[in-house]
């Protein structure tokens, strides 16, 4: 239980880091968080993913500035990265149940992708509620700018996802 939450603190931090390399558009910013997201689930599994983004999210909603830009509080869950910052919860969730089923390359990156559009789901559906009213706008503001970066990000999280995996496989035979 200890490496577990120790291993979720670390996964928390490291989506700060991930929230202060940013290319600052607007009205959702373009950042790396969502490679540590895709990591959490796939390197600690579902519940400590998981666990590792609600304390993430809930040290931010309460004011510490953990979000992008040294953003804090619980005004960030109606505003236009709301729906994204819920999906980190989830997201780590689906990755690692969907990891467990097969070590094949393509399955891998289909659960890269899969979390990837889980969290730019929510996302886009709260810019819509909440921000623009408009789905081709959310659309516009909240998906295509991601794309590229997101395809970057689904094949690094495989490459670290398997070359963590052969790793761990060499010093166990030891």
């Amino acid at each position: 239980v200890a490496v577990g939450i120790a291993l979720s603190v670390l996964f928390a931090l490291l989506t700060v880091v991930g929230a202060n390399i940013v290319i600052p558009i607007s009205p959702v910013p373009i950042t790396m968080q969502t490679l540590f997201v895709l990591l959490a689930g796939a390197s600690i599994g579902s519940g400590w993913g998981t666990l590792s983004q609600v304390l993430y999210v809930g040290l931010g909603v309460v004011g510490l500035p953990m979000f992008a830009g040294g953003a804090a509080g619980a005004s960030i869950l109606t505003g236009p990265t709301g729906g994204y910052l819920l999906g980190f919860i989830v997201t780590p969730w689906v990755v690692g149940a969907l990891l467990r089923r097969s070590n094949s390359l393509r399955w891998q990156v289909a659960s890269f992708a899969i979390g990837k559009v889980l969290i730019l789901a929510l996302g886009v559906l709260f810019l819509t509620l909440f921000y623009t009213h408009d789905l081709g706008q959310s659309l516009a503001v909240g998906v295509v700018p991601f794309l590229p970066g997101d395809a970057f990000k689904i094949a690094a999280a495989t490459s670290i996802h398997r070359s963590s995996q052969a790793l761990v496989r060499h010093y166990s035979r030891r």
